[in-house]
């Protein structure tokens, strides 16, 4: 089934035309990298995925569903099974991890225990750590346990890994990878690190000029003679 079919999608700012028709497909199970120059539209582009921002002209459907033609009660269930986790992260400074992760349970009506989410986010040692006292990295693993209270189908991820080290990088990583293989859930992320897109993208989408440019497998692009992802970005956005 295809999570999300997009198919010439446009949006315009006043006299600047961000998405220019732009088509994308992501089927279950797949982690897709979008990658493009800062103003290329990648953030737009996610915002129309999360439904929190309209589009003017083509279509996008959600879970084989087109998003304009649904009720708002049917929309609000479309965005039930879709988290988002955003750089940098806020959250209330006055709580502390184990009630955040309490207080979206609730929110979620999620199932999921909470020791056992601490747990598989190694999350023991910072439960009565305030949010606002932790590293950056320990933030973003927070965030990453709060999307995963609502079992989504659907992850978004906005430069995720901005800032942080490449130990809390690789941790940040291992969780989303793990969720990807339990769950079949599809991950779209951008990110301006190449060497996330080549270790855990199966696809690549390039946005240049308001379109995809490039949309292929990571192995496909690397057969067409790149030594790296990192190589063939550069080319692409050389000016």
């Amino acid at each position: 089934m295809n999570v999300i079919n997009v198919n010439n999608l446009q949006k315009t700012y006043g006299n600047n035309h961000v998405l220019k028709g732009l088509d994308f497909q992501a089927k279950e199970g797949e982690v897709i990298g979008v990658i493009g120059k800062n103003g290329a539209g990648k953030s737009t582009f996610l915002e129309i995925l999360m439904t929190i921002k309209q589009y003017d002209t083509g279509t996008v459907a959600l879970f084989e569903e087109d998003i304009k033609s649904l009720s708002t009660n049917r929309l609000e269930q479309i965005r039930q099974q879709i988290s988002v986790v955003l750089q940098p992260t806020q959250f209330y400074k006055t709580l502390k991890v184990e009630e955040l992760l309490k207080l979206f349970k609730a929110y979620y009506k999620s199932p999921l225990n909470i020791k056992e989410i601490m747990k598989d986010f190694k999350l023991e040692p910072h439960r009565k750590k305030y949010f606002d006292k932790l590293s950056g990295g320990w933030k973003q693993i927070v965030s990453l346990a709060i999307a995963f209270l609502s079992q989504p189908k659907l992850i978004i991820l906005d430069e995720p890994t901005t800032g942080l080290d490449p130990h809390m990088r690789n941790i940040l990583w291992s969780y989303i990878t793990d969720y990807n293989k339990r769950t079949g859930g599809t991950v779209i992320l951008t990110t301006h690190n190449m060497d996330e897109i080549e270790l855990y993208c199966d696809k690549v989408m390039l946005i240049n000029n308001g379109v995809n440019e490039i949309y292929d497998t990571t192995e496909g692009i690397l057969a067409s003679g790149f030594t790296s992802i990192n190589e063939f970005y550069l080319t692409k956005v050389a000016i």
